[in-house]
C-alpha cells in the first residue's frame, strides 16, 4: 500500500490524485452508516457485519473530515482496516489522522504546496504600477517595497507582517489585492469584524474537528498573501493566537499545524496614528509587525483621478450596452461633486448612481 498526504489548496490537490477513486464520504456511507456518520438524535441504527471492500484509490478531501463522527477521526487506522486499499491520498488531514497514517505507513509521502512569493520581478512590477492602481498613496509605495524586499532573500523563511492604518476606502485593501494580483494568486481574506463572539475563540484556537477553524482555512488557501481585514475589530484577548504566526509563520490549534513560508501577512485597521495603535493593541502585538504603514486621506487631485478612471470604465459600458453617452454638462457637474466624497468607495457609489439616474432619465423621457 502507498500513502500520500498533501497540504495545500483543493485546486492543487486535484492535480495530484488519479482520475478514478473512492472518497471518504462514499466509503463511510457504504461500510457502516450507523457507526461512521454523524447520527441524528432519536434515530435508531442496527449493527451490520461489514466485509472488506476493495479500493484501488482512496481519497479524503479536506472538507470531508467534518462530515464523519469523532470515532472515525480518532480510529482512522481501524477504519482503513475495514478495506483492502492500494493507494491512499489525504488532503489537509487533522493531526489525529496524519499521525496515525505516518505510524502505520512510515514511507508515507508528505508534500506541501509551493506558493508563489515576492521576487525581484515582483518588486519591479509593484514599483512601476502601484501609483496607477492605488491612487493618492505614492508615499506608501516606498514603505511597501522596503517591507517586501527581505522576501527576495534566499534565507528568509518567515512571513513579512504589515499593519495598514487609516480611514476606510483609501487604498488599504486595494493594496493587498494588488500584491496578490502581482503574484497571480487569489488572496486569502478574513473579515475580522464578523467575529465578535465566543465562536471566534473556537475558530482561532480550534474546537471539534467538524467545526470551522482558522488553521484549516489557512491550509486550504490558494495564496500566500494573507489579508486580515479590520484586524482592529478583533478583541485583544485573541491577539495571542497570532504571536507565533507573526514571529515564525506557524499557526496551530488542537487539530492542525500550518507553516507559512515567505508569506505576506497584511492586517488592516482604521486607526488614526501609531500612538492609537500602540494604546489599543498593546506592545506585545504591535512589536510583532515588521512595518506599520499609514494611508493618507485622499486629496482633491486623487479623488478626481479616481473618479475619471471609473467614469471612463462605466461610460464605456453604458455606451456599448445601452447606446447612451452622458452629456458633458452632467460629467462636469459630477466631477465637481466628487471632491466632497471621503473615499474611493463613496466615489464609486456616486459615479454609479449618477450614471444610473442619467440612464433612467433618458429612457423615461423617450417614452413620454
Amino acid at each position: 500500500m502507498s500513502s500520500y498526504i498533501f497540504y495545500g489548496s483543493k485546486v492543487e490537490f486535484q492535480k495530484k490524485i488519479p482520475k478514478h477513486y473512492r472518497t471518504l464520504t462514499d466509503l463511510v456511507m457504504e461500510l457502516d452508516v450507523s457507526k461512521m456518520l454523524v447520527q441524528i438524535e432519536g434515530q435508531e441504527h442496527k449493527e451490520n457485519n461489514v466485509e472488506k471492500v476493495k479500493v484501488e484509490n482512496f481519497v479524503a478531501g479536506s472538507q470531508e473530515y467534518a462530515g464523519v463522527r469523532e470515532h472515525v477521526i480518532l480510529n482512522f487506522a481501524n477504519f482503513l482496516a475495514k478495506m483492502d486499499v492500494k493507494n491512499i491520498y489525504l488532503h489537509n488531514p487533522p493531526l489525529q489522522i496524519s499521525e496515525q497514517i505516518k505510524r502505520l505507513y512510515p514511507d508515507t509521502i508528505v508534500e506541501a504546496q509551493e506558493y508563489k512569493t515576492v521576487t525581484e520581478e515582483t518588486i519591479k512590477v509593484i514599483h512601476e504600477n502601484y501609483n496607477d492602481i492605488v491612487i493618492g498613496q505614492s508615499r506608501v509605495k516606498t514603505q511597501l517595497l522596503k517591507a517586501l524586499l527581505p522576501l527576495t532573500l534566499n534565507d528568509r523563511e518567515k512571513p513579512v507582517v504589515m499593519l495598514f492604518y487609516g480611514s476606510s476606502g483609501i487604498g488599504k485593501t486595494e493594496t493587498a489585492n494588488f500584491i496578490s494580483t502581482c503574484l497571480e494568486e487569489k488572496i486569502f481574506r478574513k473579515q475580522f469584524s464578523m467575529f465578535q463572539n465566543n465562536q471566534f475563540s473556537t475558530y482561532l484556537f480550534g474546537g471539534a474537528h467538524y467545526e470551522k477553524s482558522f488553521a484549516k482555512d489557512l491550509l486550504d488557501r490558494e495564496s500566500n498573501v494573507i489579508l486580515l481585514d479590520e484586524f482592529d475589530k478583533a478583541h485583544p484577548i485573541f491577539h495571542s493566537a497570532f504571536y507565533q504566526l507573526f514571529d515564525e509563520g506557524i499557526f496551530e490549534d488542537q487539530n492542525y499545524i500550518v507553516q507559512l513560508k515567505k508569506s505576506v501577512i497584511i492586517c488592516t485597521s482604521n486607526y488614526r496614528d501609531e500612538d492609537e495603535i500602540r494604546r489599543e493593541l498593546g506592545d506585545a502585538i504591535f512589536n510583532r509587525f515588521d512595518v506599520v504603514i499609514g494611508f493618507n486621506e485622499l486629496s482633491e487631485e486623487a479623488k478626481l483621478k479616481i473618479a475619471e478612471m471609473f467614469i471612463l470604465e462605466i461610460q464605456l459600458k453604458y455606451k456599448e450596452e445601452k447606446g447612451i453617452e452622458m452629456s458633458e454638462q452632467y460629467l462636469n457637474n459630477l466631477k465637481r461633486v466628487v471632491v466632497k466624497c471621503r473615499s474611493a468607495r463613496e466615489i464609486h457609489h456616486l459615479v454609479s448612481d449618477t450614471f444610473a439616474l442619467y440612464y433612467i432619465k433618458q429612457i423615461c423621457d423617450s417614452d413620454c
